[in-house]
């Protein structure tokens, strides 16, 4: 009786923990905008890497790819282009989806969407039509940075973005490069920084179902502890 007794409360208990840890999954999305830069060595720009931006869907912390680097380039072998600490700015806009779905007429201070900016330098030698030798590629601007978004009646969230790599591209035809980031996302305060704590978020349903089965869990429990004392006292 005991052994049974244990075995359905305890695949119950995990049935509620596996739909609490989905609830609080953040969805959100992203966006990047595409960046070109040139060679340096001449004004002719007849080498360049470009930066496409990529776009999708996310939920929680996550490591994303934001750019895809690709190079190309006209120049021949006997004058090769070279890319000397060439800047470059980034930027991508981040989406909290629940926020999006409240809309502004909800809430007034509502902010669904808040964009990220990030610069750097890049070093390249030997760039023709068949080749690409990278240098040293550095960031100007802090590699981590914020933005908060939410609404007044789903909560307010902090995104931080940090750069975590960033892999050159080969020769132009070749693999391209890429930036990645990690985005992590915690609670904060709305716009007027009160320091009061967010609403929690809304429950799905199927943790509505399983709140309305909690009642009748805990008294079939214990109708079951009660019955097996009983034969425990008449043995």
């Amino acid at each position: 009786m005991r052994k049974s007794l244990f075995s359905f409360t305890a695949v119950a208990m995990l049935f509620v923990a596996g739909t609490s840890v989905r609830a609080d999954a953040i969805p959100w999305g992203y966006s990047a905008t595409d960046t070109t830069i040139f060679n340096s060595n001449n004004p002719i720009k007849s080498s360049s890497i470009k930066m496409t931006g990529a776009s999708g869907v996310a939920s929680g912390n996550s490591g994303i790819i934001i750019y895809n680097l690709t190079s190309a380039s006209t120049a021949g072998e006997n004058a090769p282009d070279s890319f000397s600490s060439v800047p470059f700015n980034l930027a991508v806009t981040l989406s909290d989806i629940k926020a999006t779905a409240t809309t502004a007429a909800k809430s007034a201070s509502a902010k669904s969407t808040g964009v990220v900016n990030f610069s750097g330098l890049v070093s390249a030698s030997g760039v023709t039509t068949k080749s690409l030798f990278p240098g040293a590629n550095s960031w100007n601007s802090p590699s981590t940075t914020s933005v908060t978004l939410g609404a007044d009646d789903v909560g307010w969230r902090k995104y931080t973005v940090t750069l975590s790599s960033i892999t050159p591209p080969g020769e132009p035809g070749g693999n391209p490069g890429s930036i990645q980031a990690i985005v992590e996302i915690t609670p904060a305060d709305g716009p007027g920084g009160n320091g009061e704590t967010p609403p929690p978020p809304a429950p799905e349903p199927a943790s509505l179902v399983l709140a309305g089965l909690g009642l009748p869990l805990i008294l079939l429990v214990r109708r079951r502890l009660k019955k097996a004392q009983g034969e425990v006292n008449v043995a």
